[in-house]
């Protein structure tokens, strides 16, 4: 039987609506332990990819210091398509992947506050007027994502 799987890949366009429409994305590091994937909230702003944590730290900004390289990847599933028979059951989806560098935003650096208001934007859509407590601000990070290449993709 011949694989009904049909893949296409995805315009820049259609990578573009799938980054806005969805919260979740998943961020690649690499550490001196190896990979290290993690799935994380992330909000759009001037074409560049935000993600923030806490600025105490852990496995994601130690890696990220000393390597920059990162892969983000982002996917939506739209669905099953049932066949006959469990191998004949496919997922449909588009997934887009990205790769470049991170940067973690220094203190006092404007975009920082802008970042976070889109991530209020984003997930507290219920507040009319967000406001970034500077007591928050001081213990959050941050991450700016370049994104030098993306590739997407659309199965079905």
């Amino acid at each position: 039987m011949q694989p009904r799987m049909l893949k296409r890949p995805l315009k820049q366009e259609e990578i573009d609506d799938l980054l806005a429409s969805q919260k979740v994305g998943h961020l690649a590091t690499l550490g001196e332990d190896g990979p290290y994937v993690l799935p994380i909230n992330y909000a759009l702003m001037g074409g560049k990819v935000y993600l923030h944590g806490r600025k105490a730290g852990g496995q994601k900004l130690d890696n990220i210091r000393a390597d920059p390289r990162i892969c983000f990847a982002v996917n939506s599933q739209a669905g099953y398509e049932t066949g006959p028979t469990p191998c004949d059951t496919e997922a449909i989806f588009q997934s887009a992947i990205g790769r470049g560098t991170a940067r973690i935003l220094e203190d006092g650096d404007p975009l920082i506050e802008a970042a976070l208001l889109k991530f209020a934007e984003k997930f507290a859509t219920h507040i009319k007027d967000p406001i970034i407590e500077p007591a928050k601000l001081a213990v959050t990070a941050v991450i700016e994502l370049t994104i030098n290449q993306w590739t997407g993709k659309y199965y079905k």
